[in-house]
Formats: structure tokens, sequence, C-alpha cells
């Protein structure tokens, strides 16, 4: 038998196999290229992802997200709130880490127990990775969005605007989590992401219920940090809407007059 070079060149290439499906996107970092958990977080999500995976050194990594997470979220407090006094903008940055901790330790427990029952079985410390990933992820998100918080909290006096412009940016930085949780979506398991879809949904409502509880944020608290009554996030924000074009309406009677 001869070596032919058109019967070589005929030969055909087969392509690479597809990946399974417990594989996850992205390829594993090579050793010594560790990656700080928020470059990761922000550059190479993959990377964070396939540390969940393979249980890598989760306390280290869930504590990383966490604090700097937390951090995050103190700092955008502080401009959102310098819509009133430095003095509150100081209460709400205490406030706004706390908000997000005792919601996301509320939640931990569904997250656990919905991640299992959609099938995909997760240890309790890749949850609280899971979840440190939602706290750090919404935490960048906000301290991007912090510089326009700062310029409207500082030149406007409208309550409505500020509410509305603060709740949608943390709603569209929560909503990004969507994202981080989708690269688990890799073909076939879809129907599993959705149990952590709903996840975070619950702890949309949850947080913001928390956020009601401990108001106010952009007020001097009356009594401390407990409420005069207990009242529904979507009925505290019906009324501090009401409450801000009441308002506006005495101050455009007062200019008149």
């Amino acid at each position: 038998m001869t070596n032919n070079p058109q019967t070589a060149w005929k030969t055909p290439i087969l392509p690479p196999p597809l990946p399974t499906e417990e594989d996850l996107p992205g390829i594993r970092p090579p050793p010594g290229n560790e990656l700080h958990a928020l470059a990761g977080l922000l550059k190479s999500p993959a990377h964070i992802l396939w540390r969940i995976k393979e249980d890598d050194n989760l306390p280290v990594l869930t504590l990383q997200l966490f604090i700097w997470g937390l951090i995050f979220h103190a700092i955008y407090g502080f401009a959102m709130a310098l819509f009133d006094s430095a003095e509150v903008a100081a209460i709400t940055a205490g406030k706004a880490p706390l908000i997000t901790l005792f919601a996301t330790l509320l939640c931990l427990p569904s997250l656990y127990v919905f991640s299992c029952v959609a099938g995909l079985p997760v240890k309790i410390t890749q949850a609280c990775a899971l979840a440190g990933s939602t706290v750090a992820m919404t935490g960048l998100l906000l301290l991007g969005m912090t510089p326009v918080i700062w310029l409207f909290s500082v030149s406007t006096n409208n309550l409505s605007f500020i509410v509305i412009i603060n709740l949608v940016s943390w709603i569209v930085a929560v909503g990004f989590a969507l994202r981080f949780f989708g690269m688990f979506g890799q073909p076939g398991i879809n129907d599993k992401i959705s149990g952590l879809k709903w996840w975070l949904f619950i702890y949309i409502m949850v947080s913001l219920q928390m956020a009601t509880t401990m108001r106010p944020l952009l007020g001097k608290p009356g009594t401390g940090l407990e409420p005069v009554e207990k009242k529904f996030f979507l009925a505290h924000f019906k009324d501090t809407l009401a409450e801000s074009g009441k308002s506006v309406s005495a101050g455009n009677q007062g200019k008149r007059r």
C-alpha cells in the first residue's frame, strides 16, 4: 500500500466531541492562575462557576464575595441617601448591607432546596457560594451606578423620582444574576435552571420587604431601626409616591401664593 497524497487529503476530519451536560461553560483555569473573586466574577464568571462546581476552596471564595458585595451595597446606600443629608447617608450606609445580608440568609435555605428539587444537587457550601455570587454581582452593578445615583441624589428634591430610579437600578442589578445562573444552562438542562430563577424572584421580594421593615432609607428614623407599623412593601411604595405627590403639590401652591 502506497501513501497517496490525494487519499490523505480526502480523509474526513472529525469535529471535536460536543460538551456533555456535566461540563460547565468555559475552560478549567490553569494551575497558578487563580483570579480574585471579583475579577473572576466580572471578567470570567465561568471560572467562578467552575470553582463552585468543583467545590474549590469555597469558604474563602464565599467570604470574599459576601464581604465585597456588602461593602459595595454600603457605598451605594450612602450615595443614595445623600438625597436627605450626610447623617442619613451614614445611617443608610449601615442599613443597606444589613438588608442584603438578612435577605440572603433568609433565602439561603430556599436556594438549597430549589436547586436540589430542580435537579441540581448542591452542597451547603455550594449554595452559600451561589448566594455570595448574587450579592457580589449585584453590588458590582450598583457600584457602577453609584455616580449616577449620587448626581440625582444631590441635585433633585423629587422623592418619587429618587425612589423609582433606585428601585429600577437595584432590580436591574439583581437581574444580572440571571446571566450568571443562566451559564448553568447547557443544552438539555434548561429546566433545571428554572428553579434558580424562581429563587431569584423570591430573593427580590424578600429584599424589598426587608428594606420596608428597616425603613426609612431616605429620611431620619423616628424610633430607631424598628418601624412604627407593619407594612407590605407594595403598600409602602404606593404611600411613598402618594406622599411625595402631596409634598410637590403643596410646594407649588406655596409658590403661587
